[in-house]
């Protein structure tokens, strides 16, 4: 476990910019009357926004019927690749909301990043994300079978990156080399102790998770292992896991919980803490001092699970 103690004016900012961004909507519950369509189209606006690495080139893919983005850097150093799936309740997010940050994690990593857009709730439940996922990465690998794939994702996406590969396990089928969820949702039975520490969260708050998860899986058993990932009789087949959450956010209960239960299970697991960040920071990338101490910290996991000791 490492701690990242944030302390730079540009994670000031950039927590300040986010707070405000999400204060009025930070998934608190009392979704019925939501207009999903607006909510998506001001993330879409939101992302935009960010700023984009130069030095990488930017490919559409279909992927069995998944629309997916592949951004590949001119520094390219293997054909290993890294799925990432976006985050955003299961509600919101798109492969083009993620362009920014797969821009940075392409070109600081030589790795090329695909990204994916996936069916959201309510409109479409439990288990179309994951189904989609599950596709995307099949076919991903069909399509490159020689190329070592690790899937990573925030939030959401983090929650998903678990969730696709508890379900590749139950079916046998490829895995994944190594995951990478950043603020997972690793819980939704809602009896994580979360109590154990001060709760300051712009984006996630306790009491939105069981509206959501109605929303997300209406009726379903919320200890179904796709939904609840620590719940899985066979955890101990999860491939070499790296989380990073921040230590006030509400699924900081989430991580240390599954890795506490990986670790038991003989996985490779670990995580890193940031205190004084933010809700799923990392998709701040160069952005902040702190978050990119964190990619760095990614890249270097990735290099080790992809056994490359080319450094840049």
């Amino acid at each position: 476990m490492k701690i990242i103690k944030a302390s730079s004016k540009e994670m000031e900012k950039t927590a300040k910019v986010v707070g405000n961004a999400t204060g009025g909507f930070a998934f608190k519950g009392g979704y019925d009357n939501v207009n999903w369509k607006l909510v998506r189209a001001m993330c879409n606006i939101g992302y935009s926004f960010m700023k984009k690495e130069k030095d990488v080139n930017v490919e559409k893919l279909d992927l069995n019927g998944i629309y997916g983005e592949m951004t590949i850097p001119v520094n390219k150093i293997s054909d290993n690749i890294i799925m990432y799936i976006h985050g955003g309740g299961l509600v919101s997010g798109s492969a083009k909301a993620t362009r920014a940050y797969c821009s940075v994690l392409a070109r600081f990593s030589g790795y090329r990043v695909v990204s994916i857009d996936y069916r959201l709730a309510p409109e479409n439940t439990y288990p179309a994300a994951i189904d989609d996922c599950e596709r995307a990465f099949l076919a991903l690998h069909e399509k490159y079978p020689n190329a070592k794939i690790a899937l990573t994702g925030e939030s959401a996406g983090g929650y998903l990156s678990f969730a696709t590969t508890v379900r590749l396990i139950s079916k046998d089928e490829y895995l994944p080399t190594c995951l990478m969820p950043q603020s997972p949702l690793c819980d939704l039975t809602g009896q994580l102790d979360r109590s154990y520490y001060e709760i300051r969260d712009n984006t996630v708050a306790p009491e939105g998770l069981d509206p959501l998860v109605d929303m997300y899986a209406p009726g379903a058993d919320r200890k179904n292992p796709e939904i609840s990932c620590m719940y899985f009789d066979q955890l101990e087949k999860m491939p070499p896991v790296l989380m990073s959450f921040d230590a006030n956010e509400t699924l900081r209960a989430d991580g240390e919980k599954m890795n506490e239960v990986l670790f038991s299970k003989g996985v490779d697991s670990d995580y890193v803490m940031l205190e004084g960040t933010f809700h799923a920071c990392s998709t701040a990338g160069v952005g902040t001092p702190e978050t990119f101490e964190l990619l760095m910290i990614d890249i270097e996991f990735l290099r080790k699970q992809f056994k490359e000791s080319y450094y840049m």
